[in-house]
């Protein structure tokens, strides 16, 4: 029969919700250029607004990344504490079904 540790299955789902909180302030810090670009004057003549798009669109993405990740630690804080739960509920089953017998 497989042996757990309720403990530290409970202690390691509050430190990936940590972890999940640490993207989300880090992710709040990430923001577009502000001000002045720091590529210098590299716009297109025809199209001045080509970098500040370009640049747009790679915060959006490292949003997005930022994002994904942080569901991704949720859902494996979720999966730990479903499993203790579940182990938990089974160990007190079982346990009442030897109690019952040992009554009879």
């Amino acid at each position: 029969m497989p042996v757990y540790d309720a403990e530290s299955m409970r202690s390691t789902a509050g430190k990936v919700d940590g972890i999940a909180d640490r993207v989300e302030q880090d992710q709040k810090g990430l923001r577009g250029v502000e001000g002045e670009s720091p590529f210098g004057e590299v716009e297109d003549e025809d199209d001045p607004d080509r970098v500040d798009a370009a640049l747009g669109s790679f915060t959006a993405g490292m949003q997005s990344e930022f994002d994904s990740a942080r569901r991704h630690m949720q859902a494996a804080s979720g999966a730990l504490r479903n499993a203790l739960q579940a182990m938990s509920e089974a160990d007190a089953t079982a346990a009442d079904n030897l109690t019952m017998r040992g009554e009879v």
